[in-house]
């Protein structure tokens, strides 16, 4: 079963945006020219959060391996690695409802922010700035949280509120938008972080509590309910997830936050729901032991390393016919052209230049920069592809070996 747009009656990321500024437009329209520098993999995951932040290790990390990052980012070179300890796990304590929230929701955050969205009318392209606000799980005493990509996604500003009101600036450290994961950063100690759970050992019918900031005003409700499926296979903005099902209440602003067990383990950040207004309590949660990994490499170097890189900015075109944004009709044959390759690049040690055509790669039609994005982010740094490219009149296979993604020194 697939939710493929989040504004006609399917799937949500339930990141709350208090002015919307045409959010179906912003969903549909896209500009010309798309870089693919991408990486094999962003926008959820799990396995290593503390069950007693006096367990967590730090990561061992050369000096050459301290990777700087965007101007969002900041680079990170001795944060403290999260493990989802489980000694003792198997219902080691049943707590009351009440008991749950109060264990777990001082570690529950509530983010609001000034987000930067573009929309593209026939070719011309506008920025607006619009306000929005989601919700964080705090990780570490001295202020790392984790939330949803899509949640800080565009930010300018990011405010952290904690559950005693007291609120902080905060700092994106990276993001994995293929697991819908986001590190932030708030200068603050004392802090209470969540302790983890397993959520490779969820049941169904077992009891949950989702705590977050509906609507973004509504910070540190908690809403109950069961687990109604595990790994259920959802598509999220054109990405395949395996996610955690409750029935517990999801709001617009719940994004980022937890989802806990009965012994008020976090097992899940909450991510996504379905809107149509004909189903209920159909709500989703990025397991924690899918991306404790990526976390943990955020944490360490502030991206998720091993993700496949090309190297090259692309657009949209139609051979034989017409193309115009999303839109192509006259016959033609749908492909992506090469607008710019980077320097030292895999692209650029394969051969490929700027002007070539991708007509197909792993054996899959190119038909847009989504195509592209979709075969790249399904490999690792490493992995080799055969393309193929039309240049002029000649077309040709080409083999490309993926680089590895790293972002840029700020």
């Amino acid at each position: 079963m697939e939710y493929n747009n989040p504004y006609n009656g399917s799937y949500e990321q339930p990141k709350q945006q208090k002015r919307p500024l045409g959010t179906a437009i912003l969903i549909a329209m896209t500009t010309m020219a798309v870089v693919i520098g991408l990486f094999a993999g962003v926008l959820i995951g799990g396995r290593t959060l503390s069950v007693s932040p006096k367990t967590a290790q730090q990561p061992e990390i050369a000096e050459s391996e301290q990777q700087a990052s965007t101007d969002t980012q900041t680079a990170v070179s001795a944060a403290p690695a999260v493990t989802n300890d489980t000694s003792g796990f198997a219902y080691a304590g049943q707590y009351s409802r009440a008991q749950v929230v109060e264990l777990a929701a001082p570690s529950v955050v509530g983010i609001d922010g000034v987000f930067e969205q573009q929309v593209s009318y026939w070719g011309r392209v506008q920025t607006y700035e619009q306000p929005g606000s989601g919700s964080g799980v705090i990780l570490t005493e001295d202020g790392y949280i984790a939330t949803c990509a899509h949640v800080v996604d565009g930010a300018k500003n990011l405010t952290v509120t904690l559950h005693d009101d007291t609120s902080y600036d905060a700092t994106i450290i990276g993001t994995d938008t293929r697991n819908d994961i986001a590190i932030i950063k708030i200068d603050a100690t004392g802090l209470v972080p969540a302790t983890l759970g397993d959520s490779d050992m969820l049941t169904v019918g077992e009891d949950v509590i989702a705590i977050g900031n509906p609507l973004g005003e509504l910070r540190g409700t908690a809403t109950s309910g069961i687990i109604s499926a595990v790994k259920r296979s959802v598509t999220v903005e054109g990405t395949d997830m395996q996610l955690v099902q409750t029935d517990a209440a999801i709001s617009p602003g719940n994004s980022g936050g937890g989802l806990f067990n009965a012994s008020g383990r976090l097992i899940g950040i909450v991510n996504a729901k379905v809107s149509d207004t004909s189903a209920e309590g159909l709500g989703f949660a990025i397991p924690v032991n899918s991306v404790i990994g990526e976390i943990n490499d955020i944490l360490s170097y502030g991206y998720v390393t091993g993700r496949a890189y090309l190297g090259v900015s692309t657009q949209n075109v139609t051979l034989g016919g017409f193309r115009y944004g999303f839109f192509g009709y006259g016959g033609g044959t749908n492909c992506v052209q090469i607008t710019e390759v980077q320097k030292d690049s895999a692209a650029e040690k394969a051969g490929l230049k700027a002007g070539d055509l991708i007509l197909s790669a792993d054996g899959k039609t190119v038909a847009s920069n989504d195509d592209l994005a979709e075969i790249i982010s399904s490999h690792n740094a490493g992995d080799t592809v055969s393309f193929t490219v039309r240049t002029g009149d000649e077309q040709r296979e080409v083999s490309v070996t993926f680089g590895e993604y790293v972002p840029a020194n700020p």
